[in-house]
């Protein structure tokens, strides 16, 4: 994160945060603000009601006045009809009187205008009739005058009626001419429409959209939309009178003026505090990046080894230039330290490293919780190849993954496992050691000593032994037929005489072959130079034939030769008389009927040097095709049920291979096996 991001961060968290919760809690009280605001208009809706309802009260105590005259109606009219009319004319609000009887008709009246020309009769309206001494009934009347009128009618104690009009102009304009503010008042309505007589103008509401207003929230108008697309809000409160109402209206905007605008007031001092905010992060953080920023850049200089850095102060201001001068002198304190004692010690260490790299032992340095603190470039190699989890996993953690550097420290010293390294195959033994210095964390020594060279000392000494006991096994066997039939005696001189020379060429063969086998593993190792020389091999071959002949006419076997006679080659004529030996004892010992076979054939290719190949072929249990690929590894025996040591065709393959050529095997499970090899033909190879 950039210091500019952490600076405005910053100033929006003391800054702005608790802007942003006030303007949070404004809106969320607006529509408070605006219900208190509704309920005011209602309060002051219902104050006109509670006017109008007292006024008109007072008027019909007055009417409590005239009735106490209406006795004197039945004993003298005339005197009733003058006093009714002195009552009516001293009360302004009375515009007209009248005494009904009991049947509710009219009996006597005070003089009117024409509005009040007719007779009054209530006899038809059971309800009014009804009514009793105390009771009273108002009710708006319009006689199509310029006046709000209302009707009254008021039971007296004898069970007569009076009945008058009020005139409740004077009321009308007290309350209608009640402003709130500049574009709003209080009116007096029905769900038919305004009643106003003579007093402010209505607003343009149509007498549909206050009907559908009224009745609704409590007494509260929350709105009411025209056709033009005003909005009016307001309150309003019922009256004494039967549909008849005080309304309280006023235009939406200038009744929420002060919400609006406080709350767009908040908005705008948010957005520009913020404004402010952000340049006034970007200014600190470009006055303090830059001093930070060279502290940086003279930190990385002095990480990677550069101690002469100096950074300049005259720019920076109050703390950081205290900082950048003690910086200069950390800096110039440890270039001198650096001069006098840093060098020795990164010489020592790169004369440790060196040492350490050049080990063939693989060296491990580790935490006690097995972190690694070091490893030279075998153990590095070792490490990131699957040596570990090859050897060792088999035989010390089953089926887990390869060891960890902490459990590789709980190895037991001695534990002995193989690596693939630059096509050669080398061995390690692991070593195990705790290092404890004082004061210190304990340190965790893992080496893999190099034991290849012993290995293969080792090997090589079993190799020779295997090699001596298995090539020398055909010729003494050879030689022990012959002895077995030399002691029957049932022989004549010639007979004899033929088999005391096949023992000589035995006997001078074993001298040959123990020379070959050494041969063969110095060739292995490349310290053997073939001694090649022109020689019939067709010749040579007979001589292997009559060493091996005994041993297949045991067990009733051929063994055929069809090389051309004579077929002369150039290579080392005791290695391939041994390779013809090899194969044809393996094809002795694995052929239980028939007998084998050795073919020949001159190659020539456009394109390739000529070659000889020859071909020992047999009739016996050939070879299951999952073995072919590793016939010719050492110590591999595709038969397990025959002695043996796996070394015959081994030594075959690198004889042949030795020589520039290449064998290989054609076999199927029951039907025989082809030995297929070819030499170079010419004298050079």
């Amino acid at each position: 994160m950039t210091l500019f991001s952490r600076l405005f961060k910053l100033f929006i968290v003391v800054i702005i945060t608790p802007l942003f919760v006030t303007g949070i809690f404004l809106f969320y009280y607006q529509n408070s603000g605006k219900q208190a605001i509704l309920e005011n208009y209602f309060n002051l809706a219902d104050i006109s009601s509670a006017y109008i309802k007292q006024n008109i009260e007072d008027s019909v105590a007055r009417l409590d006045f005239l009735g106490s005259s209406a006795p004197l109606y039945y004993s003298d009219k005339e005197a009733f009809k003058s006093r009714l009319e002195d009552d009516v004319k001293a009360n302004p609000d009375i515009v007209f009187a009248a005494l009904l009887g009991k049947d509710g008709k009219e009996l006597s009246r005070s003089i009117g205008g024409e509005a009040f020309s007719s007779a009054v009769d209530i006899s038809s309206d059971s309800s009014l009739l009804s009514l009793r001494y105390g009771d009273i009934s108002v009710s708006y009347a319009d006689y199509s005058v310029s006046a709000p009128y209302v009707r009254v009618v008021y039971p007296l104690e004898n069970g007569d009626f009076l009945f008058a009009v009020l005139d409740l102009s004077r009321i009308w304009y007290s309350v209608g001419m009640q402003r709130l503010g500049l574009t709003g008042g209080l009116y007096l309505v029905s769900p038919e429409g305004f009643l106003n007589f003579n007093m402010l103008p209505a607003p343009p509401v149509s007498a549909g959209l206050l009907s559908s207003a009224l009745f609704k929230n409590n007494g509260l108008i929350k709105d009411i939309k025209t056709q033009e697309g005003d909005i009016f809000v307001g309150a309003y409160a019922d009256t004494i009178l039967p549909g008849v109402y005080v309304v309280a209206l006023q235009y939406g905007k200038e009744a929420f003026y002060t919400i609006t605008l406080t709350t767009w007031m908040i908005a705008f001092f948010i957005l520009v505090t913020t404004t402010l905010s952000y340049f006034a992060a970007y200014i600190f953080s470009k006055e303090i990046s830059e001093p930070v920023e060279n502290l940086k850049k003279g930190a990385e200089k002095i990480s990677s080894g550069d101690f002469d850095v100096k950074l300049d102060s005259s720019e920076a201001w109050g703390e950081f230039e205290i900082l950048i001068k003690t910086f200069n002198e950390m800096a110039s304190r440890l270039s001198v330290y650096q001069a006098v004692q840093l060098d020795k010690l990164l010489d020592e260490k790169k004369k440790i490293d060196m040492l350490a790299g050049l080990m063939r032992d693989g060296l491990i340095m580790a935490t006690a919780e097995g972190r690694l603190l070091f490893a030279n470039a075998t153990a590095s190699k070792i490490l990131e190849s699957d040596a570990l989890c090859g050897d060792l996993e088999c035989t010390l953690y089953g089926s887990m993954p390869r060891p960890s550097i902490k459990e590789l420290a709980g190895i037991k010293s001695g534990t002995v496992f193989s690596y693939e390294s630059e096509d050669k195959k080398r061995y390690f033994e692991i070593v195990n050691e705790l290092f404890r210095p004082a004061n210190q964390e304990a340190v965790s020594i893992i080496i893999f000593r190099d034991i290849t060279a012993e290995h293969e000392i080792r090997s090589m000494k079993n190799d020779i032994f295997n090699a001596v006991a298995h090539d020398l096994r055909a010729p003494i066997m050879g030689l022990q037929a012959y002895i077995m039939i030399l002691k029957e005696g049932d022989l004549d001189e010639a007979k004899r005489t033929k088999m005391l020379e096949a023992m000589e060429s035995s006997s001078n063969m074993l001298g040959a072959l123990v020379e070959n086998i050494l041969n063969v593993s110095r060739l292995e190792r490349g310290l053997l130079t073939l001694n090649k020389i022109r020689f019939d091999v067709s010749a040579s071959l007979s001589d292997v034939i009559a060493s091996i002949k005994p041993l297949a006419e045991q067990k009733g076997l051929y063994v055929k030769s069809f090389l051309p006679q004579p077929l002369e080659i150039y290579a080392d004529k005791g290695l391939i008389e041994r390779v013809f030996s090899n194969l044809l004892s393996n094809s002795v010992k694995f052929t239980d009927k028939g007998g084998i076979e050795v073919n020949y054939k001159y190659l020539r290719e456009d394109g390739k040097k000529p070659e000889h190949q020859f071909c020992v072929k047999d009739t016996g249990r050939g070879i299951a095709e999952d073995e072919l690929p590793k016939i010719f590894e050492k110590y591999h025996r595709a038969d397990r049920s025959e002695k043996g040591y796996g070394l015959g065709l081994s030594i075959v393959r690198q004889t042949v291979l030795a020589h520039g050529g290449e064998i290989k095997v054609l076999s199927k499970e029951g039907e025989g096996c082809e030995m297929l090899f070819t030499l170079p033909a010419g004298e050079a190879v």
